[in-house]
């Protein structure tokens, strides 16, 4: 065995043939570094340099395969353009919607295991998207970590309660084998007044905090030119929502093709965390797909409180065109 005092001195061969052969020892003999360490006498951290250094030089090359095809090419240019730290674009084009979300569920299920650490906060919206990623997670990726889930948001008066914030936090805690919080309020209350009743609830005001201190939020978009919610809100308020220059909301919240917020009446009526609180969070995960939600995704680029985003192929096209016509 050479003497490792000598390495720093050896030459780029010398040292890609020692580099080689802890990393045969190491990935291929399946020795601890300890182990490895002990037989060339020398330390683990000595070890574990070599095999960092190893990877730099290319001695190692580890490639993950994925089980989805992801477009590069189009990651590349939007996490350029916008400065979005993570983008995930599946490369599927398909005429049934169902089999585009399956697939977006499963990449976003395997993104967040990949992120969620114990004692996490995880703040979630609501929403189909999230309801689809939720049972995925569910059924194939249990976990057992202690994180803890809370909505982002009031809850929703709709007929399917199973895609509304609070079933989802409770779904998604229970994935990952974690707890979960309540807000026990509506997302939009009758007056300014009630609102302000409300929050001063301890049960309200502490899940609303744990709220704005989440780590993670998991959310989608919608888009005001779709009319996304059009059976909550009405027709009347996406018209509304058009003239002001609103293209998306999010976590409950209205905001233009800046990225910047829309004041509206609603918003003094909502209960959940601020605009600003999502922009905050050091990783708000958007996933959204389909052509017409294009404009709310780049809406939401543009503000900057996108830090990962997951979508299709056709909606990341769409970004992309627009950008190009600037």
């Amino acid at each position: 065995m050479k003497d490792m005092k000598n390495y720093d001195n050896m030459t780029l061969q010398g040292k890609w043939n020692m580099l080689a052969m802890v990393a045969n020892l190491y990935y291929n003999s399946e020795l601890t570094q300890n182990e490895i360490a002990d037989r060339m006498y020398t330390s683990r951290s000595k070890i574990s340099r070599m095999l960092k250094e190893a990877r730099e030089l290319g001695v190692v090359e580890i490639t993950i395969k994925e089980p989805w095809e992801r477009n590069l090419d189009a990651e590349e240019k939007i996490s350029k353009k916008f400065s979005v730290n993570n983008v995930r674009v599946v490369a599927v084009r398909e005429e049934n919607k169902n089999q585009i979300m399956s697939r977006l569920a499963e990449v976003s299920a395997y993104y967040l295991d990949s992120i969620v650490k114990e004692n996490m906060v995880v703040g979630i919206s609501w929403g189909n998207t999230l309801y689809h990623i939720v049972r995925y997670i569910d059924d194939n990726n249990k976990k057992n970590i202690p994180i803890t889930v809370v909505p982002i948001m009031g809850a929703s008066n709709v007929k399917r309660p199973e895609r509304d914030a609070m079933d989802l936090a409770k779904d998604l805690a229970s994935a990952y084998g974690g707890n979960y919080q309540y807000i026990y309020a509506p997302l939009y209350v009758r007056s300014k007044e009630l609102k302000e009743s409300l929050i001063q609830d301890e049960m309200i005001s502490s899940a609303v905090a744990l709220a704005r201190s989440a780590d993670i939020i998991l959310t989608s978009v919608g888009s005001i030119e779709n009319k996304t919610w059009k059976n909550y809100l009405g027709e009347n308020t996406f018209a509304a929502l058009g003239k002001m220059g609103a293209v998306g909301h999010i976590g409950g919240h209205f905001y233009d093709a800046d990225g910047k917020e829309v004041h509206t009446k609603l918003a003094e009526r909502m209960i959940g965390i601020d605009f600003e609180d999502i922009g905050k969070c050091s990783n708000v995960v958007c996933v959204a797909y389909g052509a017409e939600k294009a404009k709310a995704v780049e809406g939401a680029l543009q503000g900057g409180f996108i830090n990962t985003l997951i979508t299709d192929i056709d909606c990341a096209e769409r970004i992309i065109e627009a950008g190009n016509t600037i």
